[in-house]
């Protein structure tokens, strides 16, 4: 079985309705972190975005970790 991809982390996330602690870069470019539940994840004019119960959308770009998961993208 192929391993799991970091969206398809997020939308177990979404779909388990598990609270996350989110690691994220912000607009300024600093590191925020929010405790949220997903409520989406969906492509917005081309780029991957989650929406948040906080009301917050993050792109999936953005993103550094997810509880304990690290993004693929990030190094």
């Amino acid at each position: 079985m192929a391993e799991q991809t970091f969206r398809e982390y997020l939308e177990e996330q979404m779909d388990m309705k598990r609270n996350c602690t989110i690691r994220f870069r912000d607009v300024e470019g600093g590191v925020a972190t929010l405790k949220a539940h997903i409520l989406d994840v969906k492509t917005e004019a081309t780029r991957e975005m989650i929406q948040t119960d906080a009301g917050i959308h993050i792109g999936i770009d953005q993103i550094l970790q997810v509880n304990d998961r690290v993004a693929d993208n990030y190094c």
